[in-house]
């Protein structure tokens, strides 16, 4: 499958954050989400979903189980199955989201 970025559809989340999904198949999505600074990602966990997030600019405050720190472009994290994360941009930021299986909850139709 292909996904052109310009047929993919932005979501405002809250007025700080938005989202993108940039392809998914059955057991793989991927996003690209905006943050302005000051925007949060609740800290939460997936009871049956793998994340990877990773930091395409800006910087971010990032919390995996225990562990927080802070994320700038290049950097990245892994939060397994039930693990708390979660995530606050310092500046404007973006970051690549990748769950396995899809997030059938975000995928837009």
């Amino acid at each position: 499958m292909i996904f052109l970025n310009g047929d993919m559809t932005a979501q405002q989340v809250n007025p700080l954050v938005k989202r993108k999904i940039l392809a998914y198949s059955g057991a793989l999505m991927m996003q690209k989400v905006f943050f302005k600074k000051g925007g949060i990602g609740e800290p939460h966990c997936h009871e049956d979903h793998e994340q990877i997030g990773y930091i395409v600019s800006g910087k971010f405050l990032v919390r995996v189980g225990e562990k927080m720190d802070v994320l700038g472009p290049g950097d990245s994290f892994y939060a397994g199955k039930g693990v708390i994360h979660g995530v606050e941009a310092l500046e404007d930021a973006v970051i690549i989201d990748v769950f396995t299986p899809i997030r059938k909850d975000l995928v837009l139709k």
